[in-house]
């Protein structure tokens, strides 16, 4: 579909609402208010449009750690390599934005893979813009299916975190073209994508939320969009501008540059009302699209499935199933010296060992949503393997700081209220006072089951944040007893009472970089704690001053030191029949806001796998990380599996995986490098005096490394499993054919499955120009499908090759 065309009565409608609206009406339209919502317009009835963060998960509007489901990252899914299961995946995330109540969900993420060392790797699908293109439209397509927008973004060339909101990516047009922006051209043309973030970078010299070319002319004059183009927060920089480049929308509010300053723009004669009116034409036709015009209270809500009122969480079974099948299609299995499967009859013993061998780690930044269960890895092997010692040790740290407190060892004091949220479990009880000095009782109370909590603006409906106060509280109980570690930071003012002692006074914070440059610095102390004991824990904070817009905190706390973990974990492994290593990163490692300093793993962990390994051959690594990772110890090791982020669902898939229940069928959506040297753009990043020149072209990820001859450590494409196929021919044909030149080749091919279990194999085709005018890539990847075969059967792979497949982009003949 090319997009969702709305009915007479919606248009009529929208019609009637902007001949109805003032001036100031529909200028309060193009900017939020606050982080997740759009203002109504209570006097004619235009409720309030609320979005949510993605696009591996829904937070809802909750900074605080309201639960949802949490699912694989971006490059898992890129690994999939399947549409149809990434199409499953889209209507669960849209079931998720319905249990939250949101309309617009802020994904997926397509920039390409330029660098590994980007910060938001673990976001994107792929290096490849056909890949990336075919999940694209699959991820939408299942999301709207289900009534909940999709908002594609960064809209372009957002590849980058170094200097991520000034710098100017220098992108010749073919590049852009060929590379950049297939993805966001398919999710347009053919899921009809409802909304468009741009990115925070500039392009060419101008900021993507004002680029004309980008936006007037390839989005809406070439691609025909009729949707919402909104900013990326705080990623507007001008009023005429970007008005009239095209933007629709300024997030987050309160406006710094769209609403009232647009409105006073047409008064003087700088843009046309009509300018605006396309503007609110645009959202209001969202709003048509998700439900939520005529009839629906002013204040929010939805209809079309979107609930309203307080959100949900929802633990879903159905969802949960499909996040567990995407991490099994999206593993990895990069090597296996017939390790895997492991017979549960023949293992006696097994060492998993690492610093992610308990829960499974996230990336950071705005994908992070808090999952339903915290499931440690190592409990879920010794699930499957009930006849066999497992141990775990985790051999090394990783943490970049003071790790926040491990929220699994903190329960939720009593007397905590829903708040929307639920309560029990582990977490804290959190109380709001609508004065700063915490007098009087609660006006409202919450569960939180996080231990980093921030409010913007509000911490509660109608209680301003400079006008407030908030305790959190909760039950700790170390499962380590010894000398623990223990900090606090905040944004305003705070303390941290253990037992009833203030043990840090943050009363007077010296200003950090954290909570959104509010936070200050991270305050120690070191307390004796013992294992099993239970420990009440309190933590004030208020603000600073009367106009203070942001309130939050982290409690962190770290298990006392062991001083022979990694001569524990090694001899471990070497007692083992088996050992399991599990390393890779984190959301302080990996996030938005920062690139990585390198591909190597961060502490002691190449050191750590070199060892076990040493000890024990029979050693299967897991790489829980979102971006390629060096490993010279790659060949050495009895098997490498590359979950990346798997959400919460990891930890018992990875151990299916481990026994063979489950089959690890992912294939390399991005190359895997011998070294940074080796990568297309390590010429080019991170660019210099405000620019960043895109001087690799096209020949970017296995396109470099096909055509300048270099061997990766992993190439693009690769990835095996537990049975083997046979190619058992390939036919090329005229294609169906269409008026639009789509379908002019066919390729099928014959697969036959030679081995003893049912596998599953990716068909890959690529093309590659014979005689080219221009540099071409040696190979181009053209399209692929995704077959599941059964012990001894045959199957056919037939991949439809339109006009597209065999072009190059061309200035002059456009």
């Amino acid at each position: 579909m090319t997009r969702s065309a709305l009915d007479p009565s919606t248009e009529a409608t929208i019609a009637e609402l902007l001949e109805a609206m003032t001036l100031d009406e529909k200028a309060s339209l193009t900017a939020g208010v606050g982080l997740w919502y759009l203002p109504p317009v209570a006097r004619l009835g235009v409720p309030a449009l609320k979005v949510s963060d993605g696009p591996s998960g829904v937070r809802g509007d909750s900074l605080i750690g309201r639960r949802s489901l949490s699912l694989p990252c971006g490059m898992t899914i890129g690994s999939t390599w399947n549409t149809a299961l990434v199409g499953r995946l889209g209507e669960a995330l849209a079931a998720e934005a319905v249990s939250k109540g949101v309309h617009v969900l802020l994904g997926p993420t397509v920039c390409i893979v330029r660098t590994p060392l980007a910060g938001r790797t673990f976001e994107s699908y792929s290096e490849d813009p056909l890949l990336t293109a075919r999940l694209a439209v699959a991820y939408v397509e299942g999301v709207q299916g289900q009534g909940v927008a999709c908002c594609i973004k960064h809209f372009a060339c957002n590849d980058q975190e170094f200097e991520r909101m000034t710098i100017s990516a220098e992108v010749d047009e073919r590049t852009l073209r060929e590379i950049h922006l297939p993805a966001f051209e398919a999710a347009v043309k053919e899921a009809g994508v409802w909304a468009v973030m741009t990115a925070y970078n500039r392009l060419n010299g101008t900021y993507c939320g004002e680029q004309p070319d980008l936006i007037a002319g390839v989005l809406r004059g070439e691609w025909d969009f009729d949707g919402l183009v909104m900013s990326d927060w705080f990623g507007t920089h001008s009023t005429v501008p970007a008005a009239l480049a095209g933007l629709d929308l300024e997030m987050p509010g309160p406006a710094a540059w769209f609403a009232d300053k647009l409105a006073d723009a047409v008064r003087v004669g700088s843009v046309d009302e009509t300018v605006v009116d396309e503007k609110v034409r645009h959202l209001l036709r969202l709003m048509g699209r998700v439900g939520i015009l005529g009839g629906e209270p002013a204040d929010g809500g939805a209809a079309g499935g979107v609930a309203s009122g307080a959100e949900r969480e929802e633990d879903s079974p159905e969802r949960r199933a499909v996040a567990r099948q995407v991490v099994i299609e999206g593993t990895v299995l990069l090597s296996n010296h017939a390790l895997l499967p492991l017979d549960p009859a023949a293992v006696r013993s097994v060492a998993v060992i690492g610093p992610n061998a308990g829960v499974l780690e996230a990336g950071g930044g705005s994908s992070e949503v808090t999952p339903h269960r915290r499931r440690r890895f190592f409990e879920a092997v010794a699930e499957r393997l009930p006849g066999a010692s497992v141990v775990h040790e985790v051999g090394c740290r990783i943490d970049k700081e003071l790790p926040t407190i491990d929220v699994s060892l903190v329960a939720v004091a009593s007397g905590a209220g829903s708040g929307g949220s639920g309560s029990g479990g582990s977490g804290f009880s959190v109380e709001y006072f609508d004065n700063t000095g915490f007098e009087g009782e609660p006006v409202a109370t919450e569960v939180a089951h996080l231990a980093r909590l921030t409010w913007v603006g509000q911490v509660w409906p109608g209680l301003a944040a400079a006008d407030a106060s908030v305790r959190v509280k909760g039950w700790f109980t170390p499962d380590v007893g010894g000398a623990w570690r223990l900090g606090l930071e905040s944004a305003g003012r705070s303390v941290c009472r253990v037992n009833g002692e203030v043990v840090i006074d943050n009363s007077d914070p010296q200003r950090g970089s954290g909570f959104y440059g509010a936070g200050s610095t991270l305050v120690e102390v070191e307390r004796e704690l013992a294992a099993g004991r239970t420990y009440t824990l309190e933590v004030d904070v208020w603000p600073r001053s009367s106009s203070w817009p942001v309130l939050g905190l982290r409690l962190a706390a770290d298990r006392p030191a062991v001083a022979d973990e990694f001569e524990r974990a090694v001899a471990a492994a070497r007692a083992a029949d088996v050992a399991v290593v599990v390393v890779g990163s984190n959301r302080t490692w990996e996030s938005e806001g920062f690139d990585r300093p390198d591909l190597s793993l961060p502490g002691r962990q190449r050191e750590l796998v070199e060892a076990v390994i040493e000890a024990n051959p029979r050693t299967v690594v897991i790489i829980n990380a979102g971006s390629p990772v060096e490993m010279a110890w790659a060949d050495a090791a009895g098997a490498v599996l590359v979950p990346w982020y798997p959400g919460e669902e990891g930890a018992d898939a990875l151990a299916d995986m481990l026994i063979g229940v489950a089959e690890p069928s992912g294939r390399l959506s991005v190359t895997m490098p011998r070294a940074i040297e080796d990568t297309p753009a390590f010429g080019w990043y991170p660019g210099a005096e405000g620019k960043v020149v895109y001087g690799e072209g096209v020949f970017v990820g296995y396109r470099h490394y096909d055509s300048r001859d270099v061997a990766p450590r992993f190439p693009f494409g690769h990835g095996l499993g537990y049975t083997t196929f046979d190619y058992r021919g390939v036919e090329v044909e005229a294609g169906s054919g269409s008026e639009s030149g789509s379908g002019s080749v066919r390729v099928r091919v014959a697969l036959g499955n030679t081995g003893g279990r049912a596998g599953r194999e990716v068909v890959q085709c690529y093309v590659r120009a014979l005689d080219p005018v221009v540099p071409r890539p040696d190979r181009e990847l053209a399209g692929f499908a995704k077959l599941e075969v059964g012990a001894g059967e045959e199957a056919s792979a037939v991949i439809e090759l339109n006009d597209a497949a065999f072009s190059r982009w061309d200035e002059t003949t456009h």
